[in-house]
């Protein structure tokens, strides 16, 4: 028998790989960020400009990193994990997020709300409101509630949702009275909440928003608007704006949209330098327009940032100072703001 003095035990270290964690800002009216850890697997996309979902009380909230960094929060309460990165490139740059930091500090508004209202415009952006289980939910299922009904609308909503997130609309088709229902559930812990962003369907926005294009023909038999448009199109190359097309081609929109279905045209938003409106007939201005037109210009030329309240009654004319104003930045080429200019 061997002596125990006589085993060597060897230990080899291996190195720690430090917890990640970010600062997120949120889309609430405090003016805070909030600080989450990175699971596994997500490391690498993790960066600062990037849009972040993460849990938020009872609900989910998306929202942009701020800041990636290895120190943890000194709180008592538990740091919650990131629930998804939505993006695997940054969405916003060093220059925009310097300037939603200047709009912020600037107007006194929340860093988060200003960086949601830097997001597309709300007609190309469809919010989704979506339900959840929580692992309290999960117990609920699993336990089959005992003693409950599965007729029971809080019982059909907890199965339905046992499979897979689903938004509030589809719960209530299949549970009549649902709202109440997923509201009690919320509040119970057994649901989560997650609002979502998602780009809109470019086939269901009005016709002015979208253009249309040629994609290629079929030796499919089509209906009459259909084989007219897309004969136009094949004959007049180039992308046209729908409503546009509507004057020339009867039912356009609805035979580009089925077009698009089968492949042979190609519809995309229309641009927004496209849909400005035509240029207007200048208007002379006042004495006292002028004097206020001018003192602003006399600061725009000299390279000052200052402050000016313009002062009127409604119909006094200060939007069209404000317009002749906007015409001579873009002359004097200050059609950045001055934080961007400072920063480029």
């Amino acid at each position: 028998m061997r002596d125990a003095g006589t085993w060597a035990v060897q230990y080899e270290c291996f190195p720690v790989a430090a917890s990640l964690y970010v600062d997120i800002a949120l889309p609430t009216p405090v003016d805070r960020l909030f600080t989450y850890s990175i699971p596994a697997g997500m490391e690498g996309r993790a960066a600062r400009g990037s849009r972040a979902t993460v849990p938020f009380g009872t609900r989910r909230l998306t929202g942009v990193i701020v800041k990636v960094h290895e120190q943890a929060p000194a709180s008592e309460f538990a740091v919650k994990d990131v629930y998804r990165i939505l993006d695997d490139a940054p969405v916003l740059d060093e220059t925009m997020l310097g300037l939603a930091q200047w709009i912020a500090g600037y107007y006194c508004s929340p860093f988060g709300e200003v960086l949601r209202a830097m997001t597309p415009l709300t007609g190309e952006v469809r919010r989704s409101r979506y339900f959840a289980l929580t692992e309290a939910g999960r117990d609920a299922v699993r336990q089959l509630l005992l003693g409950t009904s599965d007729e029971e609308p809080s019982v059909r909503v907890l199965r339905l949702l046992e499979s897979r997130p689903l938004s509030g609309g589809y719960i209530e088709q299949k549970v009549k009275g649902a709202k109440p229902v997923l509201a009690a559930l919320v509040r119970k812990g057994l649901v989560e909440v997650e609002d979502t962003d998602a780009d809109r369907d470019p086939l269901r926005a009005a016709s002015a928003r979208l253009r249309v294009e040629f994609q290629g023909r079929t030796e499919l038999k089509l209906p009459k608007a259909e084989r007219e448009l897309l004969s136009y199109l094949e004959l007049h190359p180039g992308s046209h704006n729908l409503a546009v097309l509507e004057e020339t081609v009867k039912n356009a929109s609805a035979a580009a949209r089925s077009l698009a279905r089968r492949s042979l045209v190609v519809i995309r938003p229309e641009a927004p330098s496209m849909l400005a409106a035509p240029a207007r007939a200048p208007h002379e201005l006042n004495a006292r327009q002028q004097a206020a037109y001018e003192a602003v210009r006399g600061a725009m030329e000299a390279g000052r940032f200052e402050a000016f309240l313009l002062h009127g009654v409604t119909g006094s004319g200060k939007t069209e100072v404000y317009m002749r104003l906007i015409d001579a930045a873009l002359e004097l080429g200050r059609g950045r703001c001055c934080w961007c200019r400072r920063s480029g």
